[in-house]
């Protein structure tokens, strides 16, 4: 399937195993969004507007579900399967003619250390490389996100150096450390 005829399909869900699912993000997510988001430790390292209150994190949601209506990228929850409770979200914003994206992902931080998200990024990547023609996974991230590297290394990830002035926030220019991830070629 290509990435363009992709995007005519509905969301897809996947069962990422017998706790939790990636499911497409709904509005009913914002208060679980908001509250995770929102603690200091979880968006230490993210280079984007932190929602400040609840309607700030319903537009956040918003925006992801509209990049799949969009055709721009995919971005999925990771929901408990017993409550369906989001805990954290994994997502691609799509470059569609280059068949490239660059994978996002946070999480409630209560979460952390049990393998989900690795979990997550390797089911993501193994998706966006079988379903929709994707030839190559970009992850970027900051020097001192020394867990998110470590995360993208354990995952597959390549370290291919730093992009000096990569990243433009709050009036700076920030330095990030690229990786990628490419399929796996068949012998």
């Amino acid at each position: 399937m290509a990435i363009t005829s992709f995007y005519q399909r509905d969301f897809p869900t996947l069962v990422l195993d017998e706790k939790y699912i990636l499911r497409e993000q709904s509005l009913e997510d914002t208060e679980a969004f908001f509250k995770y988001y929102a603690d200091p430790e979880v968006c230490r390292y993210i280079l984007a507007m932190i929602p400040t209150n609840l309607s700030e994190a319903e537009t956040e949601i918003q925006y992801c579900q509209n990049l799949f209506k969009s055709r721009q990228g995919i971005f999925w929850t990771i929901a408990r399967r017993d409550t369906n409770q989001m805990i954290g979200a994994v997502g691609m914003y799509m470059n569609n003619f280059h068949h490239r994206a660059e994978i996002s992902y946070d999480m409630d931080k209560q979460y952390w250390g049990r393998g989900i998200m690795g979990r997550a990024i390797r089911m993501v990547c193994r998706y966006a490389f079988e379903q929709m023609e994707v030839t190559r996974i970009e992850a970027v991230t900051l020097k001192e996100n020394t867990q998110s590297i470590r995360l993208l290394k354990k995952n597959g990830f390549h370290y291919e150096g730093m992009m000096r002035n990569y990243k433009y926030f709050k009036g700076r220019a920030f330095d990030i450390e690229m990786f990628s991830a490419v399929p796996k070629t068949k012998s």
